[in-house]
Order: structure tokens, then C-alpha cells, then sequence
């Protein structure tokens, strides 16, 4: 995708989303499904609805004690007549069992069961069902009681079927059995009209712990008041572990099979079951939610829509259920709110992202990225102003007013013409001029210094100079033009002219495009880091690595760092360029330790930074975002830098060495260091300059000061590193002197991040 597409794309992201959308909500609507999600949404109704049952359906168990007290299982079925006859003299409105009579027992126990079914008259319901065979079989047997019991009572279907997860949602109306249509216990319990095919949803907003229950030997030896029977709808069944009748059902665990039923009749009891509407409902809805929230007004007030919309989405089965009678599935709803909610977040992050490598961090002004994209669709020139002191400026002032002033030198740099301003560099501002031709362009410049004659204010007035350079499209692309109108500007104010247009055909220092190109480096990951051993002299073990910046250029190929970090910090542009390799180092090593290698990493600090304040909080705000311990980071910092302008170099360190970090004073011998010096440092280690280390077993003078450096070091509770190590006869003489940690080529090569680990995860090397 190109550039001007990827923008035009971003640009419409909200109306991208909202197609998406629509077209995830209608393809689940067509393709059904979404069944499990539609479960747990019930669940969740359930618990908001729950609420105890009417107490209209009571329960008696055939429990544990009923059976210890009754001898074993199954009773003579007297027992079972005897309760009939209880519960009719107690008033219970209706009598239902729960419990397999399809085979012969003792004629006379038959025969009194029986007598107790006559008796009742037609107000006993007997259970009757269809099971397979055997797991797994085809085979259908049908149980039915025998006949002298069922010729005085009902038959009822006690069928209970789970669902493909083993949960039991739904229970049938009606079931036939033996050639029959059966209603079902729980309809007749109800006194519901049913259909031998039907079925309904159970009502698990009724908490099954609030069913009556009453033990079948406590009233069948008249412990139970007769008032707490009269009037109830009984079912009779077994509630014992040892019966085995118990089903998983959601929301409750597993419980017995006559609990089941119980809910069944409570919720016919309660009314028609909600009849099953369409997921269209729903998915409109949604639809109007996410229309809303993409076009609402600002930000705050589309999240506040959708989260209102979706929260609506969500409620309606539930108003549904409680009162219109209708359950609405919402699995095509939520596929269109969650596409909607993605693709939204995805695309402003996209959005984001794009903007942010194409805006100034400081100012917010397009940067010189957004002008290297522009450039290309025009063919006139572009126009670099260079603000002339502006180091001094910015030092005087502060970093808010130095961005006030920014602004207000690019509000007057657009005055009469509708450029964009970009901000290509701290001390440069651009724009492609819009009409050219060499009169006019001199007039405006001339016009554009003539505004600058009166101060800027920006919290208090200041004196801002400018000169300006010219430079016309060249084959290279849009950054060397940028970075020729930048040489142009700098020469003109070396030779004290307004402007200078910068000659056709001329070589321009590369350098100079460094201010263009360091953001899109980085982001290419042109710019990367490479990783030096460090070795622990006593143990022979790698214990972490130096991370050292290096830069893969597509045309120049590899850069050295001393061509390009000066130019770096002399422009300016230090703080990104250390943030973007600490970043990357605490990355890394976070990555090492996700593998088991608890290693150590170093980065240097460049010694601009010591007076940086907006770098010390980012800085913070990095070592507390790594994923590795504080203490497993070492900032070097060369001895140079810690001497020049001590007292806020010292300052700058202790702030550092406060986050848990370690200071390693790098370079060390190359300075003029004392030792009272050294011991108001902040520092954890030494690290002694490789021209020390690297003829040490030839140089005795070299020798002397390595030896005296390790002793001083250590009496001031520092660790001591050598850098320079080539050959193994080094490594021997200062693991003699007592050094901590060596680094040099004998040791290891800077190498990528992968390469290292592998290095220090592949068997051990003999350091020595």
C-alpha cells in the first residue's frame, strides 16, 4: 500500500470499522454458532435474576438417612403406598415419583402400593422413560410401570437430557413412550398443557437450595407437620450420593436428578418459558450502537456511547426474559461490537503510530519525515529556516518556552502562504514552497526577516534571528534535498548573508541528512545494537554484555560511530539516539532472561546528557518500565564527562544511581581524575581504558597503573573492568592482579543479540 493510500485508508478508519463490523455481525448471524458464548451469557442473566423459588414444589428426598434407617435399596414398595397415604391425609396438592417401578417385586408389597394408588384416585404421577441399552448403543429400551401400579395413576416422562457439554438446559414437554405420547413430570407437576416434542429451558434464576425438602423416613414416620405439606406439588425422588441419579447443571455444580424436575414445574409454574426470538433484533441494535459511537462527536463521547450501546446490547435478553417473554441470541450482536471495538482500536493505533513518526515529539509541528514523504509530490524547492543560537536560546530559557518559541517562529514562517511548517531539526524549520520562481521567493524570505525584526514572545521576549537556505529536488530523494537547504541556511550565516540557494550538481556532507534520517533509521532498524561480552575473570563465566550502537546504512553501508554519534550529539540529537539503544538493551536482556540467562547489560551515556533534565526523566521512566532488575543495568559514563562541570555531573549520577542502576565510569585513565575526586562519585566499577590493557604483559609502565588502578578501586568499594583484552597471556596477568571483568576480542567480538546469547548458552568456553 502506498503512502497516500495507507493515509486515505487511516483517514476513513472509523468508516472501515464500522463496514467490518457489519459484515461480522450479518456473517454470524448466517452462519449460526456461537452457541457457548450464548451459555455463558445465560448464566450471567441467571445470576442477575436469581431469586428463591416459590415453594409451591417441595422435594422428598430419599437420602442417605432415609436409607440407613429404611434398610437397603429398594424398599418393599409399602413403603412408597404408606407415603401416598401421608401426604393425601397431609393435603398435598399432587404426588409424583421420580423412581424406576418397571419391575415386579413382592406381590404383596405391589399389591399395597397399588391400594395406595386406588386410594389416591387418579392424584399420583408415576415416572416412565426411555434409555439406551448400553453407552454407546442404538438400542432403545423403554421403562414403564408395571401394570397394577400404573392402571391408577399418570404416567409422566422423567427423561433428563444434557447437553453436548454434559449440562442439562433444557427439559422436554413431552416425550412418547411405548407407542404413548407422555407429558413430562415436570408438566404435569405444573398442570401445563405439553407437547410430546417440545421442550423447554429450565429456569436456573430459581436457586435449587430454596426447594422444600423433606426426608422420605421422616414423614413416613410422621416427624413432618402435616401444614408444611399441605397444598405442595410433591416429587418424590433420591438425593443420596450412593443413588447415582445427579446431573451437572449451570451455575450449581452437579446436583440430583428430582432437584431437576423441581426446577422444570417451578418454571412452568411461573409462566410460558420466553419464546426464542430472532438474533436480528440484536444485531440492529448493535449496528445503531456502533453508527452512533463511530460518528458521536469527540472521543470521549464515542467510548461513552459504545460502552452505553453495548451494555444496551447486553441487557436486552434479560428485559426480554422478565418481561415480554423472549429471549434474543446475541452471538451475531457481540461478533459486530467486538469487530467494531477492534478494528476501531487497531486502526487508531495504526493512526498513532503514523503520526507520531511524522510529528516533533516536542512541538507537535511535522517533522522532517512528514516533509521527506510531502516533498516528492512537488517540484518546487524547499526552504530551510535555521534559528540562529538556538543552543544558547533553548539553554536560557527552559524547554516550555523554547517550545512556545518554536511555534511562534513557525506561526510567522506561514504568515501570507498556506505552507506547513515542519520542524526538520531543533534548530531548523522547513516548508515546500508553494509557488516558485526566484523574485518572489527572495521577496518573501526578505518579508519572513523583516517579521522576525520584533522580538518573539514567549513567556518573555526574545531576540530570533534567521537565516534561510534554498535547494531545488534532486535524484537522491527528498532528504538530501532537505539536507542541502540545511547546508545552504548554514552557509549563509557563516558568510553573514539572508539566504543562499544551494548550487545544482553540489556534493553536499552527508552529515548534514543525519537530522532526516536518524527517526526513519531507527524505525527501519537500521540502527541496532551489538553486544560485547563482559567475562568474570575469577569464574570464567559471561555475565553480561556492553551494548555498542551501530548503523547499517542501505546506500552508505556500515557507519562507524565515530563518523556519525558526534554529529549526532553535536546536533542535538543524543537523547534519541541513547533512549532508542537502551531501549532496545533492556529488551534484549529481558529477552535473555525469558531464556534462563540472567545476564547483565551496559549502555553507554552520552556526555551531553549529564545536563539533560528531560532526559533524566525518561531515563526514570525506561528503567522503571524494563522487565529486568535495576541492578542488572550499568550506565557508563567516561571519565571526561564526570569531571567537566563536576557538581552537576556528580548531581546527574546520584539521581541515576537512585533508580538501583550501576555507574561505571568509563575511559578511566584517559582524564586527570584525582583520587578525592573519584570517591565523591556516585560509581560502582572502573573501567579501565583498553590503550592500559592491550600491551599490558609488555608495557611495565602500563602495568604499574592497571595494578595501582585495581588496588584504588577496590579500596573504595568499586569493581574493575578491562577493556582491550586480545590475548590470552592479558587475561592470565590480570586475573593475577585481581581485575573483576574483562572485555576484548579475545573474549568476544561485538556481535548481535541472538548471537550472544547463543553464545552464552552453548557450552562452556575455557576463558583462559
Amino acid at each position: 500500500m502506498t503512502t497516500a493510500l495507507l493515509d486515505r485508508f487511516l483517514d476513513r478508519r472509523r468508516a472501515v470499522a464500522a463496514v467490518l463490523a457489519i459484515l461480522a455481525g450479518l456473517l454470524a448471524l448466517s452462519a449460526g454458532g456461537g452457541e457457548g458464548i450464548e451459555r455463558m451469557l445465560r448464566g450471567a442473566r441467571d445470576q442477575i435474576r436469581a431469586h428463591p423459588s416459590s415453594g409451591a414444589v417441595a422435594v422428598v428426598e430419599i437420602d442417605s438417612r432415609s436409607l440407613r434407617e429404611l434398610a437397603s435399596w429398594p424398599w418393599p414398595r409399602r413403603y412408597h403406598g404408606a407415603l401416598v397415604d401421608r401426604l393425601r391425609q397431609a393435603g398435598a396438592h399432587s404426588i409424583a415419583f421420580d423412581v424406576d417401578f418397571s419391575s415386579q417385586s413382592n406381590p404383596v408389597d405391589d399389591a399395597a402400593f397399588a391400594a395406595a394408588l386406588a386410594r389416591a384416585d387418579g392424584g399420583v404421577m408415576l415416572a416412565a422413560l426411555r434409555q439406551q441399552v448400553a453407552a454407546g448403543s442404538d438400542e432403545i429400551v423403554e421403562n414403564v410401570p408395571i401394570p397394577e401400579l400404573h392402571d391408577h395413576a399418570f404416567l409422566a416422562a422423567v427423561n433428563v437430557i444434557p447437553d453436548d457439554d454434559g449440562q442439562v438446559r433444557q427439559m422436554p414437554l413431552g416425550l412418547e413412550i411405548g407407542g404413548v405420547p407422555r407429558p413430562s413430570l415436570a408438566a404435569l407437576t405444573a398442570e401445563t398443557a405439553a407437547a410430546s416434542n417440545g421442550s423447554f429451558a429450565i429456569d436456573y434464576a430459581i436457586d435449587p437450595a430454596s426447594i422444600p425438602r423433606f426426608s422420605f423416613v421422616d414423614i413416613l414416620r410422621g416427624r413432618v407437620p402435616a401444614a408444611a405439606l399441605r397444598g405442595k406439588r410433591i416429587i418424590v425422588g433420591a438425593t443420596a450420593v450412593e443413588m447415582g441419579d445427579r446431573y451437572a447443571v449451570p451455575g450449581y455444580g452437579v446436583i440430583p436428578g428430582v432437584l431437576i424436575q423441581a426446577l422444570g414445574a417451578e418454571t412452568l409454574l411461573a409462566g410460558p418459558p420466553p419464546a426464542r426470538a430472532g438474533g436480528i433484533w440484536p444485531l440492529l441494535l448493535a449496528f445503531a450502537v456502533i453508527l452512533a459511537a463511530m460518528w458521536g462527536g469527540g472521543r470521549p463521547l464515542r467510548a461513552a456511547l459504545f460502552a452505553l450501546g453495548a451494555a444496551a446490547v447486553l441487557a436486552l435478553p434479560l428485559v426480554g426474559e422478565q418481561y415480554w417473554g423472549l429471549t434474543f441470541p446475541l452471538p451475531p450482536a457481540l461478533a459486530a461490537l467486538a469487530t467494531a471495538a477492534v478494528a476501531a482500536l487497531a486502526f487508531r493505533g495504526a493512526h498513532h503510530v503514523r503520526q507520531r513518526a511524522l510529528v516533533d515529539n516536542a512541538t507537535g509541528l511535522p517533522n522532517g519525515a512528514a516533509l521527506a514523504l510531502a516533498a516528492p509530490a512537488a517540484a518546487t524547492p524547499v526552504v530551510v529556516a535555521r534559528i540562529e543560537r538556538f543552543a544558547a536560546i533553548a539553554a536560557g530559557i527552559g524547554p516550555v518556552a523554547t517550545v512556545n518559541l518554536v511555534h511562534r517562529v513557525a506561526d510567522r514562517l506561514g504568515f501570507g502562504h498556506d505552507s506547513i511548517i515542519y520542524r526538520v531539526d531543533e534548530a531548523h524549520l522547513a516548508w515546500i514552497e508553494p509557488e516558485y520562481d526566484a523574485a518572489t521567493l527572495e521577496e518573501r524570505i526578505e518579508a519572513l526577516a523583516a517579521l522576525m525584526r520584533t522580538p518573539v514572545d514567549c513567556g518573555r521576549p526574545i531576540d530570533v534571528a534567521l537565516t534561510f537556505g534554498v535547494a531545488d529536488p534532486v535524484a537522491a530523494g527528498a532528504s538530501q534535498q532537505i539536507s542541502n537547504a540545511a547546508l545552504a541556511a548554514e552557509r549563509a550565516a557563516h558568510r553573514g548573508a539572508r539566504w543562499e540557494r544551494f548550487a545544482a550538481g553540489e556534493e553536499s556532507d552527508w552529515h548534514l541528512s543525519l537530522f532526516t534520517e536518524l527517526d526513519a533509521a531507527i524505525a527501519a532498524g537500521q540502527i541496532w545494537n551489538a553486544y560485547q561480552p563482559k567475562l568474570d575473570i575469577a569464574s570464567g563465566r559471561i555475565v553480561g554484555a556492553e551494548a555498542l550502537v551501530r548503523w547499517s546504512h542501505p546506500e552508505r553501508g556500515p557507519i562507524p560511530p565515530d563518523r556519525f554519534i558526534p554529529n549526532v550529539e553535536a546536533g542535538g540529537r543524543a537523547r534519541d539516539l541513547t533512549l532508542h539503544v537502551l531501549r532496545r538493551a533492556l529488551e534484549d536482556a529481558a529477552g535473555w532472561r525469558a531464556d534462563g540467562l540472567e545476564l547483565g547489560v551496559a549502555v553507554n551515556i552520552s556526555a551531553t546528557l549529564l545536563r539533560d533534565p528531560v532526559f533524566a526523566v525518561l531515563l526514570e521512566e525506561e528503567i522503571a518500565a524494563a522487565r529486568i532488575p535495576p541492578s542488572s543495568v550499568t550506565l557508563e559514563v567516561t571519565e571526561s564527562a564526570a569531571m567537566k562541570d563536576s557538581g552537576e555531573a556528580i548531581a546527574a549520577l546520584n539521581s541515576w544511581r537512585a533508580l538501583g542502576v550501576a555507574i561505571s565510569i568509563d575511559d578511566y585513565g584517559t582524564g586527570q581524575s584525582s583520587l578525592a575526586y573519584l570517591q565523591t562519585l556516585p560509581a560502582s566499577e572502573l573501567k579501565i581504558d583498553k590503550s592500559f590493557v592491550t600491551d599490558l604483559s609488555t608495557d611495565a609502565r602500563n602495568l604499574i597503573m592497571v595494578r595501582s588502578t585495581i588496588a584504588l578501586a577496590h579500596e573504595l568499594g568499586m569493581k574493575v573492568v578491562a577493556e582491550g583484552i586480545e590475548d590470552r597471556q592479558c587475561l592470565a596477568r590480570l586475573a593475577e592482579l585481581g581485575c573483576d571483568t574483562g572485555q576484548g576480542w579475545h573474549i568476544g567480538k561485538p556481535m548481535p543479540a541472538g548471537e550472544f546469547a547463543a553464545l552464552v548458552a552453548g557450552p562452556e568456553r575455557a576463558a583462559a
